[in-house]
């Protein structure tokens, strides 16, 4: 069954307050892990809506390459619902913060999720010490685990590095500080598809 998208409705995704954009990718992550059936409209009718009236995803999502977190699927979200910037160990340089201040001041998202996850490859290149090309990733990611060695708690505080480093964008900043945009953090269980969202 295809559904069907009326100007209300796709109008509606922009004016998501944070805790129902949060609520919404609560729930998509439920239907995920229990593997109900959803329907994500995914039909020529919804791209050419899009195409149309342009994007108005209700949240943004700063996560990982890894092809295994995929935030569409794992919040079972359909088309044009999440602003997604996708860049190894979820780390955030200045074009990551600008691809983020311009989803949020441009876009209206009102909800900024860093998602961080298990078994990432980046946090164990930068436990490992790894240097060469990818020295510019793990010297980020090493500068913000400090000393700890387990791999779970180095995701988080890499996860929450991120949001530090969002939060020095002065738009962003300047967002949060008048409440309209709540900036959050989780990790995905890459074993079990699992998003705990951090406090």
């Amino acid at each position: 069954m295809t559904l069907a998208y009326t100007a209300d409705d796709f109008d509606a995704d922009r004016h998501v307050s944070p805790d129902d954009a949060l609520a919404r990718l609560k729930e998509g992550n439920r239907v995920y892990v229990e593997a109900l059936d959803h329907e994500r409209d995914l039909s020529p009718a919804r791209i050419q809506e899009l195409f149309e009236r342009g994007q108005q995803p209700f949240a943004t999502v700063v996560t990982c390459s890894d092809s295994r977190v995929v935030p569409e699927h794992l919040f079972m979200a359909g088309l044009g619902e999440l602003f997604v910037i996708r860049v190894a160990g979820n780390v955030v340089g200045p074009l990551e913060a600008a691809s983020v201040a311009y989803a949020c001041a441009h876009l209206h998202t009102r909800l900024l999720l860093v998602l961080g996850h298990t078994h990432c490859g980046a946090i164990k290149a930068a436990l490992s010490g790894e240097r060469g090309a990818v020295a510019p990733l793990t010297e980020r990611i090493a500068s913000a685990i400090g000393a700890v060695d387990d791999p779970y708690e180095a995701s988080v505080l890499n996860t929450r590095a991120a949001l530090a480093d969002l939060r020095r964008c002065p738009e962003i900043a300047a967002l949060e500080e008048a409440s309209e945009l709540s900036l959050r953090g989780a990790i995905y269980h890459t074993h079990c598809g699992v998003v705990d969202f951090l406090e």
